[in-house]
């Protein structure tokens, strides 16, 4: 399970991965602004990088760190808060940001998904809530579908990420 967790913040990513699916960590090297860990696990027979990834407002997006999470082989799933705002995934302004992932996305033929609903700031009644949290993926051998539940107390209203993809699962020893 790839995790994300700035130090005295309540922001960060999660990615939890069904029990029985194998999985093991899996380096990112050569990030510089983007924080983000992963792990490699096998849907419909083939080997998947999963990320975790946070890009704080106080850090620059650039292309390298991309580079970093899709340059390799394998499909690539990339979930989290990446503090950009795009209308073509329902925000409510664009961002530069925003701007130049959707670029890079559709350069190196990515998709990107989104909530169906705002989920920032559910707690807070005088902040405007807006879609923060997206999914990226390359060459990903099944669609996404990604839905937002109000649950736990956080900034963000989780969201589930379901890639309705066949997986081989592993006997539990226990």
């Amino acid at each position: 399970m790839p995790t994300h967790r700035q130090t005295n913040s309540r922001s960060g990513t999660a990615i939890l991965v069904r029990l029985g699916i194998t999985q093991h960590s899996v380096p990112v090297p050569g990030l510089t602004q983007l924080e983000a860990t992963a792990i490699q696990i096998m849907l419909t027979g083939r080997p998947v990088k999963v990320l975790a990834a946070y890009l704080s407002t106080s850090r620059s997006l650039i292309e390298a760190d991309l580079d970093a999470c899709f340059g390799c082989e394998l499909p690539v799933l990339m979930a989290g808060d990446m503090n950009d705002k795009h209308f073509d995934w329902n925000s409510r302004l664009s961002t530069r940001r925003g701007t130049l992932l959707r670029d890079y996305a559709d350069g190196k033929s990515c998709l990107i998904f989104v909530s169906d609903s705002p989920i920032t700031n559910p707690y807070n009644t005088s902040a405007t809530p807006d879609i923060l949290d997206i999914v990226i993926t390359r060459d990903l051998p099944s669609s996404v579908h990604l839905t937002s539940c109000s649950a736990l107390s956080s900034d963000h209203v989780p969201v589930l990420i379901d890639t309705m993809c066949r997986s081989s699962f592993q006997p539990r020893t226990d």
